[in-house]
């Protein structure tokens, strides 16, 4: 993925693996400056590929950065051209961070390969590549307590990487509006011991 690409929280906390709330938190305690981009109609806070790339880095250095040595750094970044195996320098440290780069670069290049597993109905709702299937409806099962093994005998069509991929996109890029049942027919009824009429 580019680094002139834009990340909201749901998708830094995809690439951080860390829950969207702790994200947040670390926009609103800065020093990362969020700006407002309209995405599908609405205003969202994004970061540039430099934010995301601060907030794994300090994570990753969490025990050797003071506060203030972590506002210097992301300072120091604003001014320096991020590459591989180049090294960021403010203060009396000096940071290499090639390693961590290559680690933003694979995680946001998996945040972009999620994209190829999706097609997109005509009214916008995101289908499992290749099926009818919509991946917030397969989502909402795994939120709703159902195992992956369940949601397949409900979806025999689908394979295991497929339901691992609406988890991931979902995750990713939160469904706006009125959610999905968490459960499906088949389940409710399997639940509740009614199978039979299930066959009936």
């Amino acid at each position: 993925m580019a680094h002139s690409a834009q990340f909201t929280a749901a998708e830094a906390a995809f690439v951080l693996r860390e829950p969207v709330k702790a994200v947040k938190k670390a926009l609103d305690s800065g020093p990362v400056r969020p700006v407002l981009l309209r995405r599908a109609g609405a205003a969202v806070r994004t970061i540039e590929w430099r934010d995301l790339f601060y907030l794994y880095a300090v994570r990753a250095l969490r025990d050797e950065l003071t506060p203030k040595a972590r506002t210097e750094f992301y300072e120091a970044l604003l001014q320096t051209p991020i590459e591989r195996h180049d090294e960021v320098q403010f203060g009396r440290f000096r940071i290499a961070v090639g390693d961590l780069v290559e680690e933003v670069e694979r995680r946001t290049d998996d945040l972009a390969a999620l994209a190829d597993k999706v097609e997109f109905r005509a009214d916008g709702e995101p289908l499992l590549k290749g099926t009818s299937i919509e991946v917030y409806r397969i989502a909402a099962l795994l939120d709703g307590g159902a195992a992956i093994e369940q949601v397949l005998e409900d979806y025999p069509s689908l394979s295991r990487q497929e339901v691992e991929t609406a988890k991931a996109y979902a995750e990713a890029h939160p469904k706006a509006g009125r959610p999905y049942p968490r459960t499906s027919v088949k389940l409710a009824l399997r639940g509740a011991g009614l199978e039979a009429l299930d066959d009936a």
